[in-house]
C-alpha cells in the first residue's frame, strides 16, 4: 500500500468535529504508550522540519480541527532506521549457522571484507563536554612530563593556546601537590601500550568510570571538550557489548557478535567528525562506555576479527546498524535486503498512541486536522517505509519526511502507518532470548542501588517497556544529572526531577551531533 491516509472531508459543523464527523466521548488523552513512558507532551515540541509548508488554506477544502485529546495509533516494524545490518537479525542468522562474514555480506552489498592497519582513534566524550579533566589510577599516571603516584589525581583545564593549566592533588579532592601549566594538555597511563591491565586505566574523579588509553582536554571555540585516544581495538572491546548484548555467545550467537565487531571496527576507522576527535561515545556515533563495559565474550569476537573491516573502492565504508529492520533493511548506501533473520528480534511490530494534540504540538501546525503518509519505499510489507509525511493543521501544512516523523514522534522506526484510534492489529511481541545478566556491561548488577536501575526494575526491568540497556550510565554535561539507554527508551536523573522515562531521541537536545548509527 503506497498511501495511507486518516483524511476526511466534510461540512463546517459544530466545534467538536473530527473531519466532518461528530466526535466520540471518553478519549483519554494519557491513556497511550507515551504516558506510560511518562513523556510530558513537552517533550515532543520542536522545530518543524519539512520538504514543503504552507500558511492557511485556499478554501478549496474545508477541514476542522481533531479534538486535542482524539488518540491516534501508529503500527509499525523494526527499531531503528533500517540501514545496513539489523542486529537481532545477525543473532536470528547466527543461530541458523551463518557465518560473521556470511551476515555482514549479506547486509552490507557492494563492498569486500578486507585488513585495516592498527591505529588510534580519539573519541569525545560527550558527557564531560565545558567541563576540567579531573582524573587519576590506582597504578599513577603521567601529566606535564611528571609522574604522578598512585591515586594521586591530575586536574586539567584547557587554555587559549592550546595547553592545559595542571593541579595535582592528594586523592581527587585532597591537598595540592603541584601545579603548572603544560602545552601537552594530556594524561597518560603508565603504558600506553594495548591491552594494559585494569589497574592502569585512568579513572575519572566523578563515578570512577574507567578508561585504556590517554585522555585530554582541548577547545572547541571557547568551549572544553575531553577526548579518549586509544588504541581501535581496545576501544572496539567496549563498543561491542554496549552495541549488542553480549549473552547471544551463550545461546548460539556468537558469530553475531563477530559481526557486530566488524560492523563496529568499520564505522569507527570511517568516522571524521571533527579534527580533534573522530567519533563520540552516545548514540549519535557508537555507544562507548570506557573499560568497564567489557566482557569476555565481546572481547573474544573483537580479537577474532581484528582488523577486519569493509571495504569499497579501497576505502573503509561507514557501516550503519540498527536493532531491527522489521524484515526488510532500508537500503540507501547498501542495497536493501530481506531479512529473514529479523524473526528472533523482540517487538519487532509495534504500536504507539498518540493525541491529537501531541501530534499538533510535535509539528507546529495548531491544531491537527489531519495526518497521513503519502510516500512509501515499495520494500517489505505494506509498501514498506514512509518517505513522506503530510500533517496538516490550523496554522500550516507541512510535508516532511518519515525519518523526521519518527524524531519528531518518537516512534521505533520510519516504517508505519497510522490509524485514528487505540486500537491496531498488533501482534503479540516475540520473547527476548534468555541472556546471561551477571556478566556484560548491557545488565543492571544486583548490588546496583541507583535511582536511575530502582526505576528500571519499577518498569519491569528486561521484559518491562524499557527492554536491555544498551549501554552504562552516563553524566549528563554540566554534572546536571546521569542517564542511560535501553532498547525502547531512556531513564535520565536529576537531584530536581528524580528518575524520568523519556525517548532516547530526546537525548539529542543536550548531545546534538550530526549523525547517528541508530
Amino acid at each position: 500500500m503506497a498511501r495511507q491516509s486518516i483524511r476526511r472531508r466534510g461540512k463546517i459543523r459544530r466545534r467538536r468535529v473530527v473531519l466532518g464527523r461528530p466526535l466520540r466521548n471518553g478519549w483519554r488523552p494519557t491513556a497511550t504508550r507515551a504516558a506510560a513512558m511518562g513523556i510530558a507532551p513537552a517533550l515532543l515540541a520542536g522545530a518543524v522540519v519539512g520538504v514543503f509548508v504552507s500558511s492557511g488554506s485556499d478554501g478549496s477544502d474545508v477541514r476542522q480541527a481533531v479534538s486535542a485529546d482524539t488518540p491516534f495509533t501508529f503500527s509499525g516494524q523494526g527499531h531503528g532506521h533500517g540501514r545496513g545490518m539489523g542486529q537481532w537479525g545477525a543473532y536470528g542468522y547466527a543461530q541458523d549457522g551463518w557465518t560473521a562474514e556470511q551476515i555482514v555480506g549479506h547486509y552490507y552489498g557492494g563492498t569486500t571484507l578486507g585488513t585495516a592497519p592498527d591505529s588510534m582513534i580519539a573519541v569525545r566524550l560527550m558527557g564531560l563536554d565545558d567541563h576540567s579533566l579531573d582524573v587519576y589510577s590506582d597504578a599513577g599516571l603521567d601529566v606535564a612530563g611528571r609522574q604522578v603516584g598512585p591515586g594521586e589525581a591530575a586536574h586539567l583545564t584547557p587554555n587559549a593556546d592550546g595547553g592545559a593549566n595542571v593541579v595535582v592533588t592528594a586523592g581527587c579532592s585532597g591537598d595540592v601537590l603541584w601545579q603548572g601549566a603544560t602545552d601537552v594538555p594530556w594524561v597518560d597511563p603508565v603504558d600506553l601500550g594495548e591491552d594494559r591491565p585494569k589497574d592502569e586505566h585512568l579513572k575519572l574523579c566523578s563515578g570512577d568510570t574507567t578508561y585504556r588509553g590517554a585522555i585530554g582536554v582541548v577547545l572547541d571555540g571557547d568551549a572544553a571538550r575531553t577526548v579518549n585516544r586509544l588504541n581501535v581495538e581496545d576501544y572496539l572491546r567496549s563498543v561491542v557489548p554496549a552495541e549488542a548484548v553480549p549473552g547471544w555467545a551463550d545461546t548460539g550467537g556468537a558469530e553475531a557478535l563477530r559481526a557486530q565487531a566488524i560492523a563496529a571496527r568499520s564505522y569507527a576507522l570511517a568516522e571524521k567528525r571533527d579534527e580533534k576527535w573522530q567519533t563520540c561515545d552516545t548514540t549519535s556515533c557508537q555507544v562507548y562506555g570506557g573499560s568497564g563495559t567489557e566482557d569476555p565474550r565481546t572481547d573474544d569476537a573483537v580479537r577474532t576479527t581484528r582488523g577486519q573491516a569493509l571495504m569499497k573502492d579501497g576505502a573503509v565504508v561507514r557501516s550503519e546498524f540498527s536493532a531491527s529492520t522489521g524484515g526488510y533493511s532500508a537500503g540507501g548506501t547498501f542495497p536493501p535486503v530481506e531479512d529473514l533473520g529479523d524473526k528472533v528480534a523482540p517487538n519487532r511490530q509495534w504500536a504507539k498512541t498518540i493525541t491529537a494534540g501531541e501530534i499538533g504540538t510535535a509539528f507546529g501546525v495548531g491544531e491537527l486536522q489531519n495526518i497521513e503518509v503519502i510516500a512509501r519505499n515499495n520494500l517489505g510489507d505494506a509498501g514498506g517505509r514512509a518517505t513522506q509525511v503530510r500533517v496538516i493543521g490550523s496554522d500550516r501544512t507541512i510535508e516532511t519526511t518519515g525519518a523526521e516523523a519518527r524524531a519528531k514522534l518518537g516512534l521505533r522506526s520510519d516504517w508505519f502507518s497510522v490509524q485514528e484510534g487505540t486500537e491496531a492489529a498488533v501482534p503479540p511481541p516475540t520473547p527476548a532470548p534468555e541472556i546471561d545478566t551477571e556478566v556484560g556491561a548491557l545488565r543492571f548488577e544486583t548490588g546496583d542501588s541507583s535511582e536511575i536501575q530502582s526505576k528500571y526494575l519499577e518498569l519491569g526491568g528486561v521484559e518491562g517497556i524499557l527492554g536491555s540497556p544498551v549501554g552504562p550510565e552516563l553524566m549528563l554535561p554540566d554534572e546536571r544529572g546521569k542517564f542511560r539507554i535501553f532498547t525502547g527508551g531512556a531513564i535520565v536523573w536529576t537531584p530536581d526531577l528524580g528518575a524520568q522515562v523519556i525517548e532516547s531521541s530526546f537525548l539529542r537536545d543536550w548531545f546534538p551531533s550530526s549523525g547517528s548509527a541508530e
